[in-house]
């Protein structure tokens, strides 16, 4: 089951989100990334600066949480710094960064980014774990949760089987996805329904979910993060689905995955089933 998405550009017009200067907060840009020993990578991290002009310190996490004893931090910089390097990060593996401010007794925090280390040559082509869990109790449902990042040829890849889940990491798309619990993401999962040759897979009784129902995320830290179901809907296997996968204000999830017919020439269904749930808890 591959899936892809597809996204609108208008010729001739470039999307910025701020300028260099006038940000109070430091205002996270980017992050390259260079392969180094086996099985490490050296990232590097970009930022424009806040105009309070405080001593900046960067923090490199696998939690969003950036808990104490959880992260490494970079600093104190000096207030003109716009990029640090952090080597030794492990491959294939999710990462959260942020900046902060110091002046005048209060911090000035950039809002957080979310990335995937580099392969670096070191993988199967299976989709690395999260560590990251999903359970929906009302369907019995309780998942590793794998990630794939959605390469710029909008390819949305498989998981690596009929158990698992994946959370698609969307970096190379501004304005979409997230990392579930990040304000403002909204965290894109997928799975099979069924599996070759005769498996119901973990999405197989994803239709039956209603608003109202309930959908966890357990994190790394064990904490578990709730949401509601809102509404559910079926799409053509063609339809433009890059319209569910946009950020805006709210914390919320989107599951996708295949319902209707089953072509097998094509061996594909006719529809996506999409769920979306927010943020309660």
């Amino acid at each position: 089951m591959k899936k892809r998405f597809w996204l609108a550009l208008i010729p001739g017009l470039v999307l910025t989100a701020f300028a260099s200067s006038g940000c109070i907060f430091p205002l996270i840009t980017g992050v390259t990334q260079v392969c180094s020993t086996p099985g490490m990578v050296d990232a590097t991290f970009h930022w424009f600066p806040s105009t309070t002009q405080g001593d900046q310190y960067m923090d490199v996490s696998w939690y969003s949480t950036f808990p104490a004893g959880g992260s490494i931090t970079v600093g104190p910089m000096d207030a003109t710094m716009n990029s640090a390097t952090v080597p030794g990060l492990r491959t294939n593996t999710i990462h959260h960064w942020r900046v902060n401010a110091w002046k005048d007794g209060a911090w000035f925090t950039s809002a957080t980014g979310t990335f995937a280390t580099a392969d670096c040559g070191t993988g199967d082509g299976s989709a690395p774990q999260t560590g990251l869990r999903m359970w929906i109790p009302k369907i019995g449902l309780n998942a590793p949760i794998n990630f794939r990042t959605v390469g710029l040829d909008g390819v949305m890849a498989v998981p690596n089987g009929k158990d698992d889940v994946i959370w698609y990491n969307f970096e190379n798309f501004a304005g979409m996805g997230g990392y579930p619990g990040v304000p403002g993401a909204n965290a894109l999962f997928s799975g099979h329904v069924d599996y070759h040759p005769h498996y119901t897979a973990v999405f197989w009784n994803l239709r039956q979910l209603v608003p109202g129902d309930e959908i966890d995320i357990q994190l790394l830290d064990g904490s578990v993060l709730r949401y509601v179901v809102e509404w559910t809907t079926w799409i053509d296997d063609q339809e433009n689905f890059g319209q569910f996968g946009t950020r805006d204000f709210s914390d919320k999830l989107t599951i996708v995955t295949c319902i209707g017919s089953f072509d097998s020439s094509t061996r594909n269904y006719s529809n996506r089933f999409i769920v979306r749930a927010v943020r309660f808890q």
